[in-house]
């Protein structure tokens, strides 16, 4: 005889659909930060470094899908984070991203935006020579594209964005105590892991040959010869960042900046990021892999790898920031 045909009640399969959607609900209103990518590559370092990312719904409007991480702090206690996803290169598109995951997780207040720069080399001071493979972390942002033109003079407008959150700063500062340490560069670093994790599950993403940063040849260090850095791992910059929807590759003006406005990165999204969170009561904090020097030897060879970084570095922040 064969056996009687399961029976399944329509009104326990709602039942449960529903217990879940509560449980989800219940994380949803946890979600207290969340990041942004501009880039497929970028993105896809991110989930490698962070896991993969679960959809609940939005507790106002089904037809609203939300992306989240599960994560755990240094004392193994969970907390969850959004993911914005892929919004496309630029200042307005960056702008409308963090308007837009806001408007949907009304509880997240700090957002981190995670990806690739150029960086600005010191050839002659090792303590402050930014190098490919580095992470830079922005205190302070200018949007270098907003200026006035008057009579040949060009006047700087947009260095009055709000600076980095305060808090995810101090995060940070504690990461960077790291690097202090006498013999920091044989220390492993919170972030070490996740970058191996990153290099195993995405493609060329394991960091280059030394022979593929143009600059290895050139360094005649002068200053800073007693500062220890790391060589063949990224070694973590804090400072301001020039933000502009336009791609660089000027190294005249790429130092002209720096000598201006102390700058030491170059990006396309941070300043869109910074307006909007400031417009929606949100803490923000900007996160470079630096994958070229902004100047006419650009490639793609670091990129993929700074990815990488940055996507370990923002969540070492993560799990720091919520430890506290």
């Amino acid at each position: 005889m064969e056996p009687a045909a399961e029976i399944f009640d329509p009104n326990e399969r709602a039942g449960i659909r529903r217990q879940i959607a509560s449980a989800k609900v219940k994380i949803y209103r946890k979600i207290k930060y969340a990041i942004i990518n501009a880039i497929p590559h970028e993105f896809a370092s991110t989930m490698a470094v962070f896991g993969a990312a679960e959809v609940m719904p939005h507790p106002r409007d089904s037809s609203v899908r939300i992306e989240y991480l599960t994560l755990e702090d240094r004392l193994g206690e969970r907390f969850y984070v959004a993911v914005a996803g892929t919004t496309g290169q630029g200042i307005a598109q960056a702008a409308a991203a963090t308007a837009l995951i806001k408007s949907r997780c009304e509880f997240v207040r700090k957002v981190i935006l995670i990806g690739i720069a150029a960086g600005q080399e010191n050839l002659r001071d090792m303590e402050k020579d930014v190098r490919l493979g580095d992470v830079v972390i922005g205190n302070k942002l200018i949007q270098y594209d907003h200026v006035k033109r008057t009579n040949g003079e060009i006047e700087l407008r947009g260095d009055d964005l709000p600076p980095g959150d305060k808090q995810l700063l101090n995060a940070v500062d504690r990461l960077l105590s790291l690097q202090e340490r006498k013999g920091a560069p044989a220390q492993p670093k919170p972030w070490d892991d996740y970058i191996s994790r990153g290099g195993e599950a995405i493609r060329s993403a394991n960091r280059p040959n030394v022979s593929n940063d143009p600059n290895s040849s050139l360094r005649k260090y002068e200053k800073g010869l007693m500062y220890e850095r790391t060589f063949d791992k990224p070694h973590i910059h804090v400072g301001t960042i020039g933000s502009a929807s336009t791609l660089l590759k000027d190294s005249s003006y790429r130092n002209d900046l720096a000598r201006k406005h102390g700058t030491i990165a170059y990006e396309m999204e941070g300043a869109g990021v910074a307006i909007a969170a400031s417009m929606t009561g949100l803490g923000y904090l900007n996160v470079r892999g630096i994958c070229d020097y902004g100047d006419n030897r650009k490639s793609d060879d670091w990129q993929t790898y700074a990815s990488v970084c940055a996507a370990a570095v923002a969540r070492a922040i993560l799990e720091e920031i919520h430890s506290i």
